[in-house]
């Protein structure tokens, strides 16, 4: 019964707006804090279950990162579950002699390797790389002697915790949990020790972990291998060159000394933003925050990546062998996320993607052309990035088939005069998936997060309904003559080895 009553609820504040154009506000009482070391609180109070969720979201991605370290974001996140000195371990000062040891013998794995990259190695150079390899791999074995594994989980869960994970993206990194709100102090010990003393225990195991994931994501992945290239050949000069993975020649030398500089500069409460949404009290929280961050030195962080990207002024193509059926990749470059054609994206990747009737699944996969396809924006917004589909043929159909279809898709916003019907559609699509993103409270923190870092402001969505009800025909046409143009345009063809298109 409760569970229909929700739904009528719901079903009744949609209809509400999605005849309206005006703005409806997200009933919260949202509060913005800065501590004097920096970090950033945002607190949302929603006293409807004993429940708080969680996000930090730290200002550091794969855009922060440079040749030689590329995927380090990624790998910092892995190793932010590794414990503290206090956390996951039954004497640290026991494990210190340990870790000391395998970086030293690493230290000369790397100095063999920069020899070979030289070519001036000699000729049992891999069985000794290897050898020193098996001795850090036992020396690990020896400290977990002295460590607890997975005591962070461990330690959270048996009061409570639940989700305790991450992810590493572009521009960001996002860590998540919801607990019971009476766990709110445990909860501000566990992250302010990870941000304050993390320890980088098991490091070379975990980063045999993090090159297992480059292979199944990327590596013997046709669709992670195809977008890896993709991205390389659109992108040549910016940092979103490549992949938030990285690539393989660097995951395997990283060395701890490494991860924890980069983990120092950017793990740091002025590049911080701790949101905190559900059964939440302001008084309390921002005192345990105080009292367990407040402590911590900020860093001097460069925050502003100044490399830009060049005009691309000529179609890019590029063919990629793959052992896989055949599919493209063909994207252009667009704007960055708080630039006044944002909006307009949004719309124009409604109307060609959204649904059945839209305009790219009908020309796709309504003609029997297609068996698959999606368009994406990436997760690009703090700087300029891409706007790109792909798809998959259906058996006897060309990708030059298919290239002519996305190219019709796409040159027919410049030119057709889209339906009152079909605008408004697409406007109350995405003001109805943002208010939908609203209602659970984790998605809230990410928004809430997201909006304070690339806008300055927490309450953005109103404007962004407001930009979005007042996007015109010719907006859609201006913005599609401007950036989907042959120059400005990368195409990828997977095809198998010897395959010919």
């Amino acid at each position: 019964m409760r569970r229909k009553i929700f739904f009528t609820i719901l079903l009744l504040i949609f209809s509400v707006f999605l005849f309206s154009e005006d703005v409806e506000k997200i009933n919260l009482k949202v509060s913005l804090h800065k501590l004097k070391n920096g970090l950033t609180v945002i607190i949302a109070p929603i006293h409807d279950t004993p429940i708080i969720y969680s996000l930090i979201r730290y200002k550091v991605g794969s855009v922060n990162e440079h040749v030689g370290i590329t995927g380090i974001s990624h790998m910092c996140e892995h190793m932010m579950f590794k414990g503290t000195k206090e956390i996951q371990t039954v004497n640290y000062q026991k494990e210190v002699p340990l870790m000391k040891k395998e970086d030293e013998l690493f230290k000369k794995v790397i100095e063999l390797r920069k020899a070979k990259v030289r070519n001036c190695t000699p000729p049992d150079v891999d069985r000794k790389i290897k050898n020193l390899l098996l001795k850090i791999k036992g020396l690990e074995r020896s400290q977990k002697i002295y460590s607890v594994q997975n005591d962070i989980d461990v330690s959270t869960f048996s009061v409570g915790f639940s989700r305790l994970s991450a992810d590493t993206s572009f521009d960001r990194t996002h860590y998540y949990e919801y607990f019971p709100s009476n766990c709110l102090e445990a909860w501000a010990y566990f992250e302010s020790s990870r941000m304050r003393e993390p320890v980088f225990r098991e490091f070379y195991s975990e980063r045999n972990v993090v090159l297992e994931e480059y292979y199944q994501t990327t590596e013997n992945d046709p669709d992670g291998f195809l977008f890896g290239r993709f991205l390389a050949s659109l992108m040549i000069a910016h940092p979103y060159h490549w992949d938030v993975i990285g690539w393989k020649s660097d995951i395997i030398n990283y060395t701890r000394e490494k991860v924890y500089n980069y983990h120092k500069k950017y793990y740091a409460p002025n590049n911080a933003i701790i949101v905190l949404v559900g059964d939440v009290y302001e008084d309390e929280a921002l005192k345990l925050i105080k009292k367990y961050f407040g402590s911590i030195k900020p860093q001097k962080i460069e925050e502003t990546v100044l490399t830009s990207e060049p005009p691309q002024r000529g179609e890019k193509r590029i063919v990629v062998r793959f052992n896989a059926s055949p599919r493209l990749m063909m994207g252009f470059h667009k704007c960055q996320a708080n630039s006044e054609d944002q909006p307009v994206f949004d719309v124009i990747e409604y109307l060609l993607s959204h649904g059945r009737s839209s305009i790219l699944y009908k020309n796709l996969i309504g003609s029997g052309k297609a068996s698959y396809f999606y368009l994406s924006q990436g997760d690009m917004k703090r700087y300029p990035g891409i706007f790109y589909v792909y798809s998959m043929p259906n058996e006897g159909v060309s990708l030059k088939e298919i290239e002519g279809i996305v190219w019709n898709s796409f040159n027919s916003l410049k030119h057709i005069n889209i339906s009152n019907r079909e605008l408004l559609k697409a406007k109350k699509g995405i003001i109805g998936n943002l208010y939908y993103t609203a209602s659970d409270k984790e998605n809230l923190a990410v928004m809430l997060a997201e909006y304070y870092d690339i806008y300055g402001d927490v309450n953005y969505y109103e404007k962004y309904i407001k930009e979005i009800n007042k996007i015109t025909k010719e907006d859609i046409r201006r913005v599609a003559r401007k950036y989907f143009v042959r120059d400005n345009c990368a195409i990828a063809y997977l095809l198998r080895p010897g395959e010919k298109e």
